[in-house]
């Protein structure tokens, strides 16, 4: 066995933790001070409100990028069609709070999903399908949402957690068709195949949902207006800067505990790091990657859903999904794609890139902004850390040493 031996290249000598942990952020308190000090427009509180924005965006991009990085960590694929998950969960949750109650036929048909996603969750603690529990849960469940769906209007809290398990459905049946016939197939071909469910995916939005713009506003108090002072100036904002961030949190501590605690947890975990040895050892590979399917498009949801609540309104099908979903999985690649913990810091730090760097570079009379270039930043941004540390922000350096 010969021993190869290679330098370093230079940029990867360089302190750059220390360039861009501590250097950036004087430079972002320099910026800040020089524009509350020459602009009567800009004040501390400006930028209080702006970072609490950014905040809340960047929570939303990485509930998406977490169906990335989870699929990814398992499989090797990117699944370009998760942005259109996070639109039918978007969807999903405006036509049932809007809608109910619905014709009975079609409360039983809602009801036969959500009963099915109600199987999938159970199954996560049962192990199998076929178990009573699992049954019995699934029969209860339709029961029960087909009342529910058949007599009165819901809430959108009840909507949420509807939309992810009916989502979840989608992601689970998206695997067993178009993804676990081609698994022993090259990799190139699972990438085609997830483009073409993309497309597919926004077509069904626009004939199922609508090709118009949608209004998203539920009857909720977190969408009420809200101000509060901070050094003498206003923050103007609402009660979603607390509930997405803190919903947001709730949803990756939950997830971060399944996957180190769980039993099932530890065969994700195994079937990341080899997944011809862990089913070698006795792990269920299938059903593994069928749980990573329904958990990261029930986070997609959730992330639709709170994407409505904070815009206000959802975009077409065929292009409300595409630039999120894009954006988030620059910002698991940013992270480093497989980490669950990278996949939030590369969310967080997208969000208060796009959003915060608009505020430092407002328009001017002499200078026209920044805003119309946002959407650059997250590529721009992507761009960097590949060159600098192509596993991410926090990825594990996987190049083989021979």
């Amino acid at each position: 066995m010969s021993t190869m031996t290679s330098r370093r290249p230079l940029v990867r000598r360089l302190p750059w933790a220390w360039i861009f942990g501590l250097g950036i952020p004087l430079l972002i308190f320099i910026r800040i001070f020089y524009l509350v000090s020459v602009t009567e427009q800009r004040d501390l509180a400006f930028f209080v409100g702006a970072a609490v924005q950014s905040l809340q965006l960047g929570s939303l991009y990485a509930l998406i990028a977490l169906g990335y990085t989870m699929v990814y960590g398992i499989i090797r694929l990117i699944n370009f069609a998760h942005g259109e998950v996070f639109m039918v969960g978007a969807f999903t949750s405006y036509f049932l709070f809007s809608g109910a109650p619905f014709a009975l036929p079609w409360a039983l048909l809602w009801a036969a999903v959500l009963g099915w996603g109600v199987m999938f969750v159970l199954n996560l603690w049962r192990g199998r399908m076929n178990d009573p529990v699992v049954l019995g849960g699934g029969l209860l469940a339709f029961a029960s949402f087909a009342a529910v769906l058949s007599a009165t209007s819901i809430s959108w809290w009840a909507a949420l957690v509807m939309s992810m398990l009916s989502t979840g459905v989608l992601g689970v049946v998206i695997d067993r068709i178009a993804y676990r016939p081609l698994r022993g197939a090259p990799r190139i071909s699972l990438l085609i195949t997830a483009i073409a469910v993309s497309f597919f995916l926004q077509n069904t939005g626009l004939i199922v949902f609508t090709r118009n713009q949608t209004p998203f506003r539920p009857e909720t108090q977190w969408t009420q207006f809200l101000q509060f002072d901070v050094m003498g100036g206003t923050v103007y904002t609402s009660r979603l800067m607390f509930l997405i961030p803190v919903l947001t949190a709730i949803l990756v501590i939950g997830l971060t505990l399944f996957v180190t605690r769980t039993r099932l947890g530890k065969a994700m975990r195994a079937s990341a790091q080899d997944a011809e040895v862990a089913q070698m050892m006795g792990v269920n590979v299938n059903r593994v990657i069928a749980t990573t399917f329904l958990l990261g498009s029930m986070l997609a949801a959730a992330g639709g859903v709170l994407w409505g609540l904070n815009f206000g309104s959802l975009n077409q099908p065929a292009v409300l999904g595409i630039l999120p979903g894009i954006k988030a999985f620059a910002a698991a690649v940013i992270g480093g794609i497989g980490s669950l913990p990278g996949a939030v810091i590369g969310g967080v730090l997208l969000g208060f890139l796009e959003n915060f760097m608009t505020a430092l570079f407002p328009r001017t009379p002499t200078f026209p902004g920044i805003t119309e270039y946002k959407d650059t930043f997250a590529f721009a941004l992507l761009i960097i850390v590949l060159l600098i540390r192509p596993s991410g922000i926090v990825g594990e350096d996987l190049s083989e040493k021979v």
